[in-house]
């Protein structure tokens, strides 16, 4: 979760001033999916560590300056595969960390209902 949190801020202070209009039309950025404030930025982390599109926001965050917009940094060009890809290896390391350890745990679990059981059935055999 703490990933979470450096990334969002990261995403507002990097993309926060990205516009989409139909001179530039956007692929994954929208109303609801954009990084202008940091509630929608951990939303749209979400999604990214989801799978869900997160290539045409990489896509989006990745566009040339407009001729004259002094206002867009030049370096998201290289900045924003940096931010996503490392946000994404890590998001997904952690997730398959918890699917391992969830098998794990289930592994677990019916070990030891085996062994009660075992325990339990050799009870019967002694006191028969």
């Amino acid at each position: 979760m703490f990933f979470f949190f450096i990334y969002a801020a990261l995403g507002v202070e990097l993309f926060g001033k990205l516009e989409c209009s139909e001179d530039f039309p956007c692929l994954g950025l929208h109303r609801h999916t954009n990084f202008e404030n940091f509630g929608v930025a951990l939303l749209t982390l979400y999604k990214v560590c989801t799978g869900d599109n997160w290539s045409g926001i990489l896509k989006d965050t990745m566009r040339e300056c407009r001729v004259g917009d002094s206002d867009c940094p030049s370096y998201l060009f290289w900045a924003s595969p940096i931010f996503f890809i490392t946000f994404v290896v890590m998001v997904q390391f952690v997730l398959v960390n918890l699917v391992v350890a969830a098998i794990m745990q289930a592994l677990e679990d019916s070990a030891e209902v085996k062994l009660r059981f075992m325990d339990q059935h050799k009870l019967e055999r002694v006191h028969d």
